[in-house]
């Protein structure tokens, strides 16, 4: 994803939607992916400092790159919509692929901050 210089950032964007379609059984629901995305201060209106567009930067990976798919809810009486893995993502990796990346990144993430690490899990414990 090389277009003007951002890159990576859209990458970022594209790891993060393909990551909740993994974790939401092979589809992401648009406003999950919103809701997600608004945490890191990515709303559906207005312009980002780094991804620009909001509303564009979807279309953009989903109809020309071909990275994901955007299709209505089956059976949705509303205007509902998902998002997929696309064929270009499919072209270029697996799903066994990413999410080994994704293990490997939460692995790392996890042994640069041990004391938040640790913390998590006492407070992923006392939940349970």
């Amino acid at each position: 994803m090389h277009s003007g210089g951002q890159g990576l950032p859209k990458a970022s964007f594209l790891v993060l939607v393909l990551s909740l379609t993994i974790w939401n059984r092979d589809h992401a629901p648009e406003e999950e992916v919103w809701g997600t995305l608004s945490r890191m201060w990515l709303c559906a209106e207005g312009e980002h400092c780094v991804f620009g567009e909001s509303r564009e930067l979807l279309p953009h990976m989903c109809l020309r790159e071909g990275n994901l798919e955007y299709q209505q809810l089956p059976d949705s009486h509303l205007a509902c919509y998902e998002f997929l893995w696309g064929p270009q993502a499919y072209a270029e990796t697996s799903k066994w692929q990413f999410m080994a990346f994704l293990l490997r990144v939460k692995q790392r993430a996890l042994r640069a901050f041990p004391p938040l690490s640790a913390e998590a899990a006492r407070e992923e414990d006392e939940a349970a």
